[in-house]
């Protein structure tokens, strides 16, 4: 909604067909995930509570299933085109699809894994509403870019959390590939990067109060990833790592 704001002037009504498909399609994707992983109890919070409710995973699978169905009705061809591509991408981060016998996984590819994850959920948020409402991507290119370099830290923030994990599961991660240090060194250049970004979008587009939510949306970036290296548990991550995907949005809707 907030890429549709920047599109069309204005914010959309909510529950379209592609807001129903992008839900239905989050639900199958992620309950899929964490029906196949495999985890021990005791890792987690999340994992102990995955053990205790394992049909819950199942039940959502068939409900995403069936509403992306009915969407697939009310969406245009190039949506349900681009959206072929994402899903194949998203399936094979977690099934083992290719014919690899030790990495048939796309998790399994640690470097991979970072910028796998930052395409797709930024093509899932720019490319489809630029396919469903009609419009350029090179009028936007630079809105892609801008949520391409916000979601590296994000991901890398992560990454360094599950780096024991994933280092003794084969999985090798940046985190163990350059050491810690330089991982914080170069989540502080994307956020460079991405103030670099905003302002060469204020350039195209002189709109202030989009280069000031920039500059707060990486200043608060910043601080979430600085409290993470101290705070590792599962709500930490999931509520304010991930949530800053929604305080990104919410800056956008709001101006």
């Amino acid at each position: 909604m907030a890429t549709e704001k920047l599109l069309l002037g204005h914010i959309p009504a909510f529950g379209t067909a592609l807001h129903w498909f992008v839900i239905a399609n989050t639900l199958c994707i992620y309950n899929l995930h964490y029906y196949i992983k495999r985890i021990p109890a005791g890792v987690s919070d999340r994992a102990d509570w995955t053990l205790r409710h394992r049909w819950v995973h199942p039940a959502l699978i068939v409900l995403g299933c069936l509403i992306s169905l009915v969407c697939l009705f009310y969406l245009p061809f190039k949506v349900i085109l681009v959206s072929v591509g994402l899903g194949v991408l998203s399936l094979g981060y977690s099934v083992p699809i290719l014919p690899f016998p030790q990495k048939r996984r796309l998790k399994d590819w640690g470097l991979l894994k970072l910028f796998l994850l930052s395409m797709v959920w930024t093509a899932v948020t720019v490319l489809m509403p630029m396919a469903y409402w009609n419009k350029s991507f090179e009028a936007y290119e630079v809105e892609f870019l801008l949520r391409f370099t916000f979601m590296l830290p994000l991901c890398i923030a992560f990454d360094i959390r599950d780096m024991e994990t994933d280092r003794e599961n084969s999985i090798y991660t940046l985190p163990n590939a350059i050491g810690l240090q330089r991982c914080f060194r170069l989540m502080d250049f994307f956020l460079l990067v991405l103030l670099g970004l905003a302002v060469w979008q204020y350039t195209r587009y002189p709109i202030l109060q989009r280069l000031w939510s920039a500059l707060a949306i990486i200043i608060v970036t910043k601080i979430v990833l600085v409290l993470s290296r101290k705070y590792r548990s599962d709500i930490f991550y999931l509520l304010f790592i991930d949530g800053m995907m929604l305080v990104y949005a919410a800056f956008i809707l709001w101006r």
